[in-house]
């Protein structure tokens, strides 16, 4: 694409918001890490949970929920079979607004739709940034590609301020959780209702591999100006054969060395941005901030608010960054800086003391500030930068399969380790994250998606078989053939009625 990006789209706040109200979605990923934590103590209260109890039930209410996020990527998977990254999405929101159920206050079903509210944002997450994909113009996508991490720390800053309603209701008899567990199912309707009556925009080429191709065009006419639109077309084209081309493959081809080339990046990338220290801070910072504040709920409140409130700042800065510094330098520095927070966290916790509280609140501060600028939105930018929809879901499944095993095992971490141990373990894993970006990842400044894949081809000696032109053809057909058979049943219809005429 050698025209400038401003030229060819229509209009490029449009696009924006195209990509946005995708991405909604995320709100809830990091509303729902979040809106527990204050929670816990006034929902326990009204449920008549003692204290004996406490742990075992807060345990099964945190952990379920990424265990849902693990089966909805599944089911996302499986849903993307069937219907296209628009009609998946609308069936996550459906999923999401069960969620409504949650005001009822009986445990079992807080549980049950705790793990729902997983599946839903499971399916989101897989999907949300393959649709961006789709829709975003390429040159757009370095920076459209934040947007789900932003929206996530977003969600962390949201669920972190209706905290703030627990200062004056809390207890036994206060109804302020529910407003807290309907957040969820307010974005769920919202996100619906804009795709639907706003941007009504289906993935061209999934529309095309369905034969549909006059409303391909008609998604892509409102996206680009009129002169780029056949252009923009014959691309969309060659992304249907190529996804032709997977579906007609073993499920197993994702595992092929083409495929690992990249898919490798991601899986390590949301390895690390799950156990670099942020989410033990975020998962369990009520309990942090309960034996610095002595328990007192206003100064804890304040506290964790804090913590969202600095990450939300935080995370515009890589708006900026991107252009100029690229994903490989901005996960180096996050994870360098973000390690020697941890090690700094680690050393002071050895001897914890009312001097030095102040200064272990101050570097979580600075922890979270460096992840919403860099780890968070760079580490799930470059999944679907490297990979097509299978690897995104393969490096999903993982990511949300990382968090489950940090949310069961922290406490452990904590109560074997203290904090000085679990927090040197996050700074040496980001010390190597560190080592293995300056060594594996490639500078994505200036190059298109596949410009970037072919470096990575390049660099680590492997040479992509081009599809012959007989592979090409037979896939071609493959493609046209839902929309010859339209045509034929359409035909036939017509001779139908006439003859019955």
């Amino acid at each position: 694409m050698s025209q400038s990006q401003e030229q060819m789209v229509r209009s490029k706040a449009q696009t924006l918001m195209i990509s946005l109200n995708i991405a909604l979605g995320s709100l809830n990923i990091g509303y729902v890490v979040t809106y527990l934590t204050l929670s816990i103590d006034t929902l326990f209260a009204v449920l008549g949970i003692s204290a004996e109890e406490k742990t075992e039930r807060l345990s099964l209410l945190a952990g379920i929920l990424p265990l849902g996020n693990v089966v909805g990527v599944f089911v996302g998977y499986l849903l993307k079979q069937k219907f296209t990254n628009k009609q998946c999405l609308h069936i996550a929101d459906l999923i999401g607004i069960t969620s409504l159920l949650a005001v009822i206050a009986d445990y079992y079903l807080i549980v049950v739709v705790r793990f729902f509210l997983g599946v839903s944002n499971g399916i989101s997450s897989y999907l949300m940034p393959v649709y961006i994909k789709s829709l975003c113009p390429q040159q757009y996508f370095g920076q459209f590609s934040m947007f789900v991490g932003y929206g996530i720390n977003t969600g962390y800053a949201i669920g972190q301020l209706m905290g703030i309603g627990y200062i004056d209701y809390s207890g036994p008899s206060s109804n302020w959780w529910r407003v807290v567990f309907l957040f969820p199912t307010v974005i769920c309707i919202l996100r619906s209702c804009i795709m639907q009556f706003v941007f009504n925009y289906d993935s061209p080429e999934q529309l095309i591999q369905r034969g549909n191709l006059e409303k391909a065009k008609y998604v892509i006419c409102s996206i680009y100006k009129d002169q780029y639109v056949d252009e923009q077309f014959e691309r969309y084209q060659k992304m249907a054969t190529e996804q032709q081309k997977q579906n007609n493959k073993s499920f197993l081809s994702i595992f092929e060395r083409k495929k690992l080339v990249t898919l490798q990046t991601g899986i390590i990338s949301m390895l690390v941005q799950i156990w670099c220290g942020v989410f033990a801070v975020f998962y369990y910072s009520a309990q942090i901030f309960s034996d610095m504040a002595d328990d007192d709920v206003v100064q804890k409140t304040i506290y964790t608010f804090c913590l969202g409130l600095s990450g939300f700042v935080s995370q515009f800065f890589t708006i900026y960054m991107v252009n100029k510094l690229g994903n490989k330098y901005i996960l180096m520095i996050g994870s360098f800086l973000i390690g020697s927070l941890n090690l700094a966290v680690s050393i002071i916790s050895r001897n914890v003391s009312a001097g030095n509280e102040l200064a272990i609140f101050i570097l979580l501060l600075l922890l979270v500030m460096t992840f919403g600028s860099t780890l968070g939105p760079a580490a799930w930018s470059i999944v679907p930068q490297l990979n097509d929809s299978d690897g995104t879901f393969i490096a999903t499944e993982f990511r949300w399969a990382f968090q489950a095993i940090v949310v069961f095992c922290f406490p452990f971490m904590e109560k074997n380790l203290k904090i000085f141990g679990a927090f040197l373990f996050f700074a040496i894993i980001d010390y190597l994250y560190f080592i293995y970006c300056h060594f594996f990842l490639l500078d994505s400044r200036g190059k298109s998606n596949e410009q970037l894949i072919a470096a990575y081809h390049n660099k680590f000696g492997y040479s992509v078989v081009p599809v012959t032109n007989q592979q090409l053809q037979n896939i071609q057909t493959d493609i046209q053939q839902p929309q010859e058979q339209q045509l034929i049943t359409h035909q036939q219809g017509n001779s139908k009625n006439e003859s019955e005429k």
